[in-house]
Formats: C-alpha cells, sequence, structure tokens
C-alpha cells in the first residue's frame, strides 16, 4: 500500500513535467523576431465566414468560390490554427559575422500533411532523430511527427531538430530578453515579438566590417534603447482583445529615449476634449520629447533636400517649446472626420477636423513663443511650392511621375504639365495654415480655423462627461489611452462616389489591353473580374455594377466597427498595454 502510494505521488510529480512542450518553447534563443500562432481556428474560422458572407451578399452565392474558401480555410485550421512558429535567428560563429535566417515549423492534420507534401520533391537528405529533411530549391524542409518545418539554413534547421528529439540547448523561453516581453502578452491566438537589441548587434556587426560605425551610431544605440516589444491578440464573439509588452533597454545609451518611453502621467485633458469627438489619441509626453525630436532633425537637416527644416528652424523651435510644454499630448479627430477624410477631390478636408491638444507648464513663456513659431512654420510652408520645381524637374522622380499630366516620354515632364503640377501643389500648400490658442492650461493647435473654433467651443460636453466614455473605464494615469466610438456609417453609394473621384483625378481609367494580346491566366482574371461586376438584385442581375459591388463590399466591412479602446501603463522598464475592439463577426 505504501508503496503505490509513492508510486502515485511520484507520477503526479511527473505529469507537469511530460506536457508536450509548445513549438515556440523549443526555438533557438536569439531570435530578432518571431510569429506565434495558438488555437487560432477561431480567428481563422470568424475571418474565413466574414470574406464569405461578404462575397454572398455581393456577387451572390457561387459553389465553386465557396468550395474554394471553404478548402483554404480547412488548410489553415490544420495547420497554422492548431500551432505554428516562424522567426528570423542569426547563425554564425564567434568572432564571425551573424546572418539572419528564417525558422519555421507548423503542426498539420491529415489534410494539410497531404497539402504541404505534395509540394516537396522526394530527395535524399538528412535525419536528426526522428526527423527527416531534404534541400528543397532555396530552403531546407521536411516533414515528421505531425509537423512541417522549413528553414533557409541547414544548422538552424538541424539545432531546431534536435531539440524536438530531446537534446538539451538554450532555448528561446529560456531567454530573459523573450520572456521578460512575451509573458505579460500572455495566450494570444496571434503574437508577435520583437528583439530590437539583438537586431542593433546585428547592424553594429555589419557597420564595424563597412567603416561606418560613428555615422550611424545614433540610430543603432536608439534601435538597441528599444529593447524587446511583443504583443497578440484574440478574437472573440463582439471583436477582439489585444495585449502588447515593450520591455525598454534600461542600460541602453540613448537614455533620453528610454525616458521618453516610460514617461507616465495623470490625464486631464478629456475634461475639455469634446464628447462628440470621433477619436482621440491620448499619451504621456515628457517635456524633453521636443528637444528629442530636434537632435534627431538637426542630423538630418543637411541631407533634406527642399530646405524646409533650415526655413522654419523647427529644430530650433522644438527645443524651445520644451521649456514650456507639459507632458499631456493628444491627437484628435473632430465630429465629421471620417467622412471629410474620404473626400479626395479636397485633400485637406480632413485637416478641417483635426487637432492636438498639448499641457503647458509656463503659459507666459507659451504665449511669448508660439506666435513666433507658427509665423515661421507658416512662411516656411508657403515656400515649399517653388523649392519642389528643381525636383519635379528631375522626371524619373517618384513625386513628378504622380502628378496630373505625368511624364512625357523618357525625358521628364513637358514646361505645361510641370507648371500645372507646381501650381496645384502650390494651391495644396497654401491652405495648409497652422492655428493655435490657449484653453486653460492646454494649447490646442490645427490647421484650419473651423476644428480650431470647434475646439475651443465651451459649451460643448466635454469627453469625460460621456457615458461611454465612463463605461471604457480608461484610467486618469499611465502612459496612455484611446478612444474611438462607434463610427457612423458609410453607405456604399459615399464609397463609390470615392472611388470615381479618385480615377477621374488619376486621369480616367488605363485602356484595356486587347483580348489577343492576354495569355489564359490573364483571360481567367479578367472573367473572374467580370464576375464580381454584377451583383443580384432580387432575381434580377444588375450588369456594370462592379464599383457597386465593390463599394459595398468594402462598406459592409467598415460598418462592422463597433469603436476601440486601448490604456497602457508603465511598470519599471516595461510598457503594458492592453485594447478592446469591438466587431460584428456575424
Amino acid at each position: 500500500m505504501k508503496r503505490s502510494l509513492l508510486l502515485t505521488l511520484g507520477l503526479a510529480t511527473l505529469l507537469p513535467a511530460a506536457r508536450a512542450a509548445t513549438l515556440t518553447e523549443l526555438l533557438p534563443a536569439g531570435a530578432l523576431v518571431t510569429l506565434e500562432t495558438r488555437d487560432a481556428s477561431g480567428a481563422i474560422g470568424r475571418v474565413a465566414g466574414l470574406l464569405g458572407r461578404t462575397m454572398d451578399a455581393t456577387v451572390g452565392p457561387d459553389d465553386d468560390m465557396t468550395k474554394t474558401l471553404d478548402g483554404v480555410q480547412e488548410l489553415l485550421k490544420g495547420s497554422i490554427g492548431q500551432e505554428a512558429a516562424v522567426g528570423v535567428f542569426t547563425v554564425g560563429r564567434p568572432g564571425q559575422p551573424y546572418t539572419p535566417h528564417l525558422l519555421a515549423v507548423s503542426r498539420v492534420d491529415e489534410l494539410s500533411s497531404e497539402f504541404f507534401g505534395s509540394t516537396m520533391k522526394a530527395r535524399p537528405g538528412a535525419r536528426v532523430g526522428a526527423y527527416t529533411f531534404a534541400r528543397q530549391g532555396q530552403v531546407y524542409a521536411g516533414m515528421a511527427g505531425g509537423l512541417v518545418y522549413i528553414s533557409t539554413d541547414k544548422s538552424l534547421l538541424m539545432t531546431y531538430l534536435g531539440r524536438l528529439s530531446g537534446k538539451a540547448a538554450p532555448r528561446l523561453l529560456d531567454s530573459a530578453a523573450y520572456t521578460a516581453a512575451r509573458r505579460p502578452v500572455g495566450a494570444q491566438e496571434l503574437s508577435l515579438y520583437l528583439n530590437f537589441s539583438a537586431t542593433a548587434k546585428v547592424i553594429r556587426g555589419y557597420l564595424g566590417r563597412s567603416g561606418l560605425p560613428r555615422l550611424f551610431a545614433p540610430v543603432v544605440d536608439a534601435i538597441d534603447t528599444l529593447g524587446q516589444y511583443a504583443a497578440g491578440f484574440t478574437t472573440t464573439a463582439t471583436g477582439l482583445t489585444a495585449a502588447s509588452a515593450h520591455a525598454a533597454n534600461a542600460q541602453g545609451k540613448d537614455q533620453p529615449l528610454y525616458r521618453l518611453l516610460t514617461h507616465s502621467t495623470d490625464f486631464h485633458v478629456q475634461d475639455i476634449i469634446p464628447a462628440s469627438a470621433e477619436a482621440a489619441q491620448v499619451r504621456a509626453c515628457a517635456p524633453e520629447s521636443g528637444a528629442y525630436a530636434a537632435r534627431w532633425l538637426s542630423r538630418v537637416d543637411l541631407f533634406e533636400p527642399l530646405g524646409f527644416l533650415s526655413d522654419s528652424q523647427l529644430a530650433s523651435h522644438l527645443e524651445r517649446a520644451g521649456q514650456y510644454l507639459g507632458d499631456e499630448c493628444a491627437q484628435v479627430t473632430l465630429a465629421g472626420g471620417f467622412r471629410a477624410g474620404l473626400d479626395t477631390a479636397s485633400p485637406q478636408a480632413g485637416l478641417a477636423h483635426s487637432v492636438t491638444y498639448q499641457s503647458v507648464r509656463d503659459l507666459d513663456a507659451a504665449k511669448k513663443h508660439v506666435p513666433e513659431y507658427a509665423a515661421s512654420l507658416n512662411a516656411a510652408i508657403a515656400g515649399l511650392g517653388g523649392s519642389l520645381r528643381p525636383l519635379l524637374e528631375l522626371g524619373s522622380s517618384p513625386l513628378a511621375r504622380s502628378l496630373p499630366g505625368g511624364m512625357k516620354g523618357t525625358g521628364g515632364m513637358d514646361g505645361a504639365a510641370l507648371d500645372s503640377g507646381v501650381k496645384q501643389l502650390e494651391d495644396l500648400l497654401g491652405g495648409l495654415k497652422l492655428v493655435y490658442a490657449f484653453r486653460g492650461d492646454y494649447l490646442i493647435t490645427a490647421w484650419s480655423d473651423e476644428a480650431l473654433k470647434a475646439a475651443l467651443d465651451e459649451t460643448a460636453a466635454p469627453l469625460a462627461q460621456d457615458a461611454a466614455f465612463q463605461a471604457a473605464g480608461l484610467g486618469r494615469s499611465g502612459a496612455g489611452w484611446r478612444y474611438q466610438p462607434d463610427l457612423p456609417e458609410i453607405s456604399a453609394g459615399e464609397f463609390s462616389a470615392v472611388i470615381e473621384d479618385a480615377v477621374q483625378q488619376a486621369g480616367g481609367p488605363a485602356a484595356p489591353d486587347q483580348d489577343a494580346d492576354l495569355t489564359e491566366e490573364e483571360r481567367a482574371m479578367q472573367a473572374a473580374i467580370a464576375k464580381l461586376g454584377t451583383r443580384k438584385a432580387g432575381d434580377a442581375t444588375t450588369p456594370d455594377g462592379m464599383l457597386a459591388g465593390v463599394s459595398e463590399a468594402i462598406t459592409g466591412i467598415i460598418n462592422r466597427f463597433d469603436g476601440m479602446t486601448a490604456q497602457s501603463r508603465v511598470q519599471g522598464n516595461v510598457i503594458l498595454g492592453k485594447s478592446s475592439v469591438m466587431y460584428r463577426w456575424e
């Protein structure tokens, strides 16, 4: 009896250790980037269902298309829907340069195993434990034990297969850099991990061999100071939830950046943001953020082709602003901004609904400097049109090709097209003018008097008193928060008008290719597009409805969005974030 009891207790102790390790847990240490999935069948099913319903509503039921979507869905559910991991790792030897290589592995069911097996050619290969692999083109790949695995480097794949076979070796899960960022995120259907510090180390190695380490040292130091970042999301019946963790490198050389990343404050700006705002993104911005940005602008000033930074003295103004600005910053889209942003005929329309708020520590100093700053910036913007002409004369520039009139041959734009392009840019820039005002302890800036006036309306109810905002439970302190209520729905007709305006501004659709010049694949694509160009209207089929069908599909997806909330806080050197998106999948 005593012996049986001891045996039972021993087995109970060993059971937790006998748990099958996840694919990610066995990845080699030192990953630069990983993308991981775990029990993601729910997410795949929801997205596939949404796409299927959208196609049925706009094109009409189609058995072939339904079968194709169902097949792809089952293939994904049987592979990455179970568990998968893909990562970029450094491969090399001490004293030699390290090279990034890819490693990917996924669990597969019978259907997915058959599919992936059909893509691999039977070739003699190698074996590590129970796992075999062979060279497949430019990569090494294999299947065994219910897994499919692939890598761009043979030794990287062998080390991973060795871990799968039980060999002891450094693992990603045992890496402090990985766990510090990844564990706070928790289990998610889809997860991302970025190791900026390890990436900086690789970059330093390349720069050391190129002889240009000093020139790029500030950039590499900043990347190193970013440390590690992890994020993930899981879909729910009502949308999705997400979490993130940014473990900044406290030992990084760019200490100003570290202080900016880990800065926290108490938020009060919601007391003056209008409750009718369509979006508000608020963050804790350290007073030294302006000086930090100014240093980066000074580094690139000599390379800036337009002379805008010099003319506006932007770096100097940002540094001076840090002497009186506080640590609350907010970017707000006022009511009507969503629809205004769709007006492609007037790119400035969206700016009429956008404002920024910044808290002020020294109101007298702010009132003395801001007029000078605004005047300098507006004067520099007004002169940009003339500064752009030399660049537009270079016909090979992407900016020149994007202007109405396009290229005339390969030698550049002709005089008329160039003048027309410059005139349009001057009209656009001429409408941009920074305006500002003070309200309480906040500096409010905008690019239109209309937006500024709306932000200064003290009769408008504040966001802090809005019932929906209060129900969101966003904290009044931390690193930042974001709030976006349910957006106003947009009709398919409105979206169709947007597309038509864009096509007209681009000079109309290009002439179609002659059928004789089309390949079989192109004809098939043309037939598919033609099919999409008709949509069901009761029992009748409406011809020439491609634009209407596409617009209906896109607006149907957009209108399912019902708002989102997000907030972040600092815990030591880690910035923790959580967000929730309301979305109607069904």
